[in-house]
């Protein structure tokens, strides 16, 4: 599952011109887990070009560093259901990239703490270590990530796909292009091919605040996560509490959804002052210690359960998109569908 590329040396001809060389080339956008799993099956089958916005590979399985503070700002952990994410995952978790976070986990209904118990290895919560961009890091091992490159435009010429981050700044030709960031993103490349973008504009995805708080001194909590109902937040936890964590004592807060939503634009000091109160009523403690307090705007970050196709496949115009919005909001989402868009496509190549 973790093999090095070939490396071979390539020729500039390739499949889609019918030149010398039978490899075909593939460009896939967006370093998220979907991107890094389609890249890595489909790398024993073409040659393999990611391009990412950011600096680094993993997505919404993102760390954010503040001096001796460290936060999960984006995906909390993950769950298992399938063999075939169990089976994916067991390298990482042998190589120490994935641990079981045992976590004491509360539920509050508003600020009424309604549950309490313990995360067991009977059903595993997983988080990346020592971090989560840990993950993200082992997965784009050996592969060919072009970074803080943000497609802003795709053309399809003669010899194939020209993906393009600004005004001379082409890559390519590529046989097949392969999108994997977020729907509205995907959609507004990709527009003019109609199935395309109706598959695209059929799924919204949904807003996250999140708040990161640092302290000088640990918060006497009785908990390490908690699920949080009828409030403007879905989630708080002490995100040095996970596993091979050895940063100062951190709390991670997320706000609902529907919050998010109506809110994204506003200002920051108002969402920052907004959130605090409430994960300070919630949490019945005085939060306004933190010695650091910082808002981060996530546009894309969830979605509801979606019907039909876990991935989108365009044979007539070499055209492919996966990605947990494919499927619903959740990290084992964005596996199943990069991979199964990595079956189809190995099918064909």
């Amino acid at each position: 599952m973790y093999r090095d590329a070939a490396g071979a040396d390539y020729a500039e001809t390739n499949s889609y011109m019918g030149g010398a060389s039978t490899v075909t080339r593939i460009a896939i956008v967006g370093a998220g887990l979907s991107g890094l799993v389609v890249a890595r099956r489909l790398q024993d089958h073409a040659d393999v070009t990611v391009f990412e916005k950011s600096r680094s590979a993993g997505g919404r399985m993102a760390t954010r560093y503040a001096g001796e503070f460290e936060f999960d700002h984006g995906a909390q952990f993950f769950t298992a259901r399938s063999e075939r994410f169990r089976r994916f995952l067991q390298p990482l978790i042998d190589a120490g990239a994935v641990a079981n976070w045992q976590a004491r986990f509360a539920e509050y209904d508003g600020s009424s703490l309604s549950t309490l118990r313990a995360w067991g290895d009977d059903y595993p919560h997983y988080v990346g270590t020592p971090r989560m961009n840990s993950i993200g890091k082992m997965l784009s091992a050996n592969l060919d990530i072009v970074f803080e490159t943000e497609i802003t435009g795709i053309a399809r010429g003669r010899d194939g796909w020209v993906p393009a981050a600004g005004a001379g700044n082409e890559s390519g030709p590529f046989d097949w292009l392969v999108m994997t960031s977020p729907a509205a993103q995907t959609a507004a490349l990709v527009e003019g091919f109609d199935d395309f973008s109706a598959f695209c504009d059929e799924r919204r995805m949904l807003g996250c605040l999140a708040l990161m708080l640092g302290f000088a001194k640990p918060v006497d909590l009785p908990w390490d996560a908690a699920l949080v109902r009828n409030a403007d937040i879905s989630w708080i936890s002490v995100n040095s509490s996970k596993p091979a964590r050895d940063s100062a004592f951190s709390l991670l807060v997320h706000s609902t959804n529907a919050w998010a939503d109506a809110h994204l634009e506003d200002d920051t000091d108002f969402i920052l002052d907004h959130m605090l109160d409430e994960a300070s009523r919630v949490a019945g403690e005085h939060l306004r210690s933190a010695a650091h307090r910082q808002v981060h705007r996530w546009r894309y970050a969830n979605i509801d359960t979606q019907a039909g196709p876990t991935c989108f496949v365009d044979d007539g115009n070499q055209l492919a998109a996966c990605g947990d919005w494919c499927v619903r909001g959740r990290i084992e989402a964005a596996f199943t569908s990069a991979s199964d868009l990595a079956e189809s496509l190995i099918a064909r190549l």
